[in-house]
């Protein structure tokens, strides 16, 4: 028997892979939901740290990182099943949610696109070792 749908969702589990996207689609998708997860948490950290002026706080970084990956969900689901990270990826396929062969695809895709928002931030903000690590105790 199944369960009551009390919240008019889909009744399978395997929301997004079963779309009508195209693999290149889905690739897209998790590229771009990796990318700007990524960009927003790693960005939000990085100008917290380079602000003296206390501009971002903590919880401005924890707000940032719970809106931008609800955004990312809701708009990237029905396309690749909104993985985004590895580790979900490979629970996902342990439990059968996603077929083995599309976990080695779509790891590399949400790589592609953490790598790049790595470099992106890079570019944008000059972070240096002295400057992003002044705040921690000296060792020795």
């Amino acid at each position: 028997m199944e369960a009551a749908n009390i919240f008019g969702s889909q009744s399978h589990t395997n929301i997004g892979l079963r779309s009508n996207a195209g693999l290149p689609q889905k690739l897209f998708a998790e590229a771009i939901g990796a990318y700007v997860i990524i960009f927003a948490w790693c960005g939000s950290v990085a100008m917290y740290k380079l602000q003296d002026d206390e501009s971002i706080t903590f919880g401005g970084i924890n707000m940032t990182w719970g809106a931008v990956v609800m955004v990312m969900v809701y708009s990237m689901a029905q396309v690749s099943g909104a993985h985004f990270n590895p580790a979900v990826t490979l629970i996902f396929t342990v439990f059968r949610r996603s077929p083995w062969k599309l976990a080695p695809v779509y790891i590399i895709a949400q790589l592609i696109g953490s790598i790049l928002a790595g470099v992106t931030l890079a570019l944008l903000l000059d972070v240096n070792p002295i400057v992003y690590f002044k705040h921690f105790p000296k060792l020795g």
